[in-house]
């Protein structure tokens, strides 16, 4: 467990109660378009042979009431797609997503905002959006401005505003609303080191709050401070599921399998040309490329086997005893 989780008092996951978010074989699937003019053409059109990017394929995933879930990948994995379809953002084309609770989604802080209106009436306006009253939105009002240390801009229009302020703006309004679940994608990189300490703080609240969490970071260290469980995704699929450090290990793991493949495919590629060209520099390039990539190679395999040795060594220590 992480210093992160030092001295917190959160209550106890209940596993069997029933999930306040399911995934059931989920698939979402995006046409891609190589400009803004062939996406506009589709609108009348169907496109010939559009090329398509399955960001989910048949997902399953149950997270319950009071944990703290990160979601690991790279770029493209299907991360952001998996959240859009919590909040309500984005649809499945097949398959089921069941949400129980209020949703705040620290995805895209300054979306939904009125840029004529001030930082006050703007607490409204997203107050209204996320199904709130007027009362509601009176109790937590205080609390939004007090977090987001706007000063005197909170009675200003939004589009005075820097980036950074309509950031803090947003972040603040929805970790104030008291959500039954919070969905974080990247959100924690708010204004200076000490408001971005402030506002991890506040994340540290709400778990301890009992408050589902997801969150995506492509800061492994960050996401194993604040979830206990996370998973790994990978072209639309669950690879694995686990506890954070494990599956960290796990994607440490893939990642480097996956960057030794891809370096012997080059150098494959490179000694066919070798084989193959007349072309004596574009030999003497590709001899003197090799060594490189077979360097590379004899790195990428030492961090393998220490990663490998790690999640070793994780498992044996942490599941020997259950199996025994």
């Amino acid at each position: 467990m992480s210093e992160f989780f030092d001295n917190m008092n959160r209550a106890k996951v209940d596993m069997n109660s029933e999930p306040v978010v399911k995934f059931e074989n989920v698939c979402k699937t995006y046409t891609l378009y190589k400009n803004d003019q062939e996406r506009f053409r589709a609108l009348f059109k169907k496109p010939k042979n559009p090329i398509l990017h399955k960001a989910l394929d048949h997902v399953s995933l149950e997270i319950h009431k009071g944990e703290a879930v990160g979601i690991m990948g790279d770029n493209g994995c299907g991360k952001s797609t998996l959240l859009k379809t919590i909040t309500g953002v984005t649809f499945p084309d097949e398959g089921s997503v069941t949400v129980h609770g209020m949703v705040a989604a620290l995805l895209e802080l300054t979306s939904g905002f009125s840029a004529e209106m001030t930082g006050r009436e703007n607490i409204y306006l997203k107050g209204y959006i996320l199904g709130l009253d007027d009362d509601q939105i009176k109790v937590i009002e205080e609390n939004v401005v007090d977090f987001a240390e706007l000063g005197d801009y909170i009675d200003q229009p939004v589009r005075t505003y820097s980036s950074g302020m309509k950031m803090r703006l947003g972040f603040s309004i929805n970790v104030n609303i008291s959500p039954d679940i919070l969905v974080v994608d990247e959100a924690l990189a708010v204004g200076d080191a000490a408001f971005k300490a402030k506002c991890k703080n506040k994340i540290r609240e709400i778990i301890e709050t009992g408050v589902t969490v997801l969150y995506v970071s492509h800061n492994a260290s960050s996401v194993e401070e604040i979830c206990e469980r996370s998973v790994y995704m990978k072209k639309g699929h669950i690879i694995f599921d686990g506890p954070t450090h494990e599956t960290h290990l796990v994607y440490l793991v893939d990642k480097r399998q996956m960057m030794i493949k891809k370096r012997e495919r080059r150098i494959k590629k490179l000694e066919e040309l070798i084989a193959t060209s007349d072309n004596k520099e574009d030999i003497i390039a590709a001899q003197s490329v090799i060594p490189k990539h077979k360097d590379a190679i004899e790195r990428l395999k030492q961090d393998l086997a220490q990663y490998e040795q790690e999640l070793k060594e994780y498992r044996e220590e942490h599941y020997s005893n259950a199996n025994q």
